[in-house]
């Protein structure tokens, strides 16, 4: 297997937090999403929350990056298919369980196609 380039893991990763605050944000699917989830935006303990979230996320978002990079560089390109595919699902499956909305658990399986599309641009580019 080639070397993956860290430059394009670092802006994959980069890009695809910046998609996921567009993405969830109020104006995009945000509102409609937290509903969804149940979860309070006004609390007080949300931006506790969301730092832990959102700490976890960086690091699964990373290896993500890393991991379809490392696809993009051997050609692997069903394997890239089967991946996302299989992520996308097990979030949608995981939000049905916790009993979120129907909308909400599939918006974050899409999101998780859009950015990983995003993250294979990047790697094919850079």
């Amino acid at each position: 297997m080639s070397e993956v380039s860290w430059l394009a893991v670092i802006v994959a990763t980069v890009l695809s937090f910046m998609l996921g605050g567009l993405w969830y944000s109020p104006r995009v699917f945000g509102a409609r999403w937290a509903e969804g989830c149940r979860v309070d935006l006004e609390s007080e303990d949300a931006g506790k929350h969301a730092v832990k979230a959102l700490s976890v996320q960086f690091v699964s978002t990373l290896l993500l990056a890393w991991l379809l990079g490392a696809m993009v560089d051997a050609g692997e390109w069903l394997m890239i298919a089967v991946t996302v595919s299989v992520v996308a699902v097990i979030l949608i499956s995981a939000g049905l369980f916790h009993r979120n909305s129907h909308f909400a658990a599939v918006i974050e399986g899409v999101f998780v196609v859009v950015m990983s599309t995003v993250m294979v641009v990047v790697h094919l580019v850079l």
